[in-house]
């Protein structure tokens, strides 16, 4: 056994724990913010979930079993992908951007550690976060409605949950790196945010869109691992043959990692040669 490399690994373990603990404690700070995000995250989406009931058609997608999937149901997915993204673009990315402004990501920076653990353990903690609140959603569902959420293949959905992450981790890292890239962070995030709604296929089938639009939405890694997700959960019809699919979803989610932690260094080391990295 190498010591050198296991003290390394050791080391690294100890940073992503430190940096989790951090933001879990700097979380729990504010009780009036936990309270209130456990609280209008469920409220915006009955709201909207509202309206899906209303004026969607029971019958929105079809799944390769033959019977159609109910409209509510497709849009609960929608909801989890939408939470689960929003962890890259506002949960890492703009706590850098946080941490700029107020003057301590400088520091932040300094410290002796490597810094993609310490993003990751505010993704970590945002992603625990993520899925109480999703569990929470899907319990209130149950005991309003006596609707339990189809899971029709839970290895699969899983497994499917498991590239996704992979893909947000990369993509998180990147959305890190350009904070320090760009002042208008807010304007690209609301960009890239409702772009992901539209474009990928979170809230309705990429079939709905213009043949135009749908060539951009067969480029997005994001469109593949949302309808791999929504397949194993719903049993819809995938957009690629089925082992093609896998195979694109598996080489989007590790391609986005590797991306987001080249991509993060590369900026990284820029802003530091620039000495821009405290720039606001």
């Amino acid at each position: 056994m190498n010591s050198r490399n296991t003290s390394a690994h050791s080391r690294l373990i100890e940073e992503f724990k430190a940096s989790f603990l951090k933001d879990l404690r700097s979380y729990f700070r504010y009780p009036a913010w936990v309270v209130g995000e456990f609280l209008s995250t469920p409220l915006w989406f009955f709201f909207f979930a509202l309206g899906v009931t209303l004026f969607v058609p029971v019958a929105s997608a079809t799944t390769s079993s033959g019977p159609a999937t109910p409209g509510f149901s497709y849009f609960f997915f929608g909801f989890v992908f939408i939470i689960l993204f929003s962890t890259s673009v506002w949960g890492v990315g703009q706590s850098v951007r946080n941490e700029q402004e107020s003057g301590t990501l400088e520091q932040f920076f300094l410290a002796p550690a490597n810094r993609a653990t310490l993003i990751l353990g505010r993704w970590a903690r945002i992603f625990i976060t993520d899925s109480l609140i999703i569990g929470y959603v899907t319990v209130l569902l149950y005991l309003l409605g006596g609707t339990a959420v189809a899971l029709l293949n839970p290895t699969l959905f899983l497994l499917s949950v498991g590239l996704y992450e992979l893909s947000l981790i990369g993509f998180g890292l990147f959305m890190a790196g350009l904070t320090m890239r760009i002042k208008a962070y807010n304007s690209v995030g609301n960009l890239i945010f409702f772009g992901y709604m539209i474009f990928t296929g979170s809230l309705f089938p990429i079939t709905v869109l213009p043949q135009p639009i749908r060539y951009i939405s067969m480029l997005i890694p994001f469109t593949y691992l949302n309808d791999l997700m929504r397949h194993a959960a719903l049993g819809t019809s995938m957009i690629l043959p089925e082992t093609l699919e896998y195979v694109v979803a598996i080489l989007a989610a590790v391609g986005m990692l590797i991306f987001g932690f080249v991509a993060f260094n590369k900026i990284e080391q820029e802003a530091r040669v620039k000495g821009s990295i405290a720039t606001s």
